[in-house]
């Protein structure tokens, strides 16, 4: 019960929160077909993140084995408002040392900053590095991508 009322409440200031949405508002394609031919997926994952049930989006990240990632995000818009949802889909590659993995995305035409946002995280979750680079802590068992809950699958 108290789970179920801290993510309503959590929706709630997500929703309020325009800075975030224009940060992803823009982003219905991110990469051209030229880049996302640069970087091949591996055929087998290593690490997933899948967002638990919530009205605010789906979001997944996917590291494979060659050290390639896949970042899917899709806003969920409410349902009083005329917004689109926001889309990312984003291709990259990452290193590691040790449980931290240095995601680098290729040329993000979103805010990497909005989208690992401190505020719902603590350092030893994730750091931000720069524009295109974040560093997760995969020993996790889930990590707050916009707010919202990533379980590690």
């Amino acid at each position: 019960m108290i789970k179920n009322i801290a993510i309503v409440g959590m929706i709630l200031v997500l929703t309020a929160c325009g800075s975030k949405k224009a940060a992803v508002e823009n982003s219905d394609e991110t990469m051209t077909p030229k880049e996302s031919k640069d970087v091949v997926l591996g055929k087998s994952q290593a690490i997933s993140y899948k967002s638990l049930g919530n009205g605010v989006a789906s979001i997944s990240l996917e590291l494979y084995e060659n050290n390639t990632f896949l970042f899917d995000f899709k806003s969920i818009p409410q349902p009083e408002s005329n917004e689109k949802p926001a889309r990312i889909s984003e291709k990259g590659t990452y290193t590691s040392d040790g449980n931290w993995k240095t995601l680098y995305f290729k040329n993000p035409k979103f805010s990497v900053d909005a989208i690992f946002d401190q505020n719902y995280a603590g350092s030893a979750d994730f750091n931000v590095i720069d524009d295109k680079s974040v560093k997760i802590n995969t020993s996790k068992n889930s990590l707050n991508i916009w707010g919202v809950v990533c379980e590690k699958q």
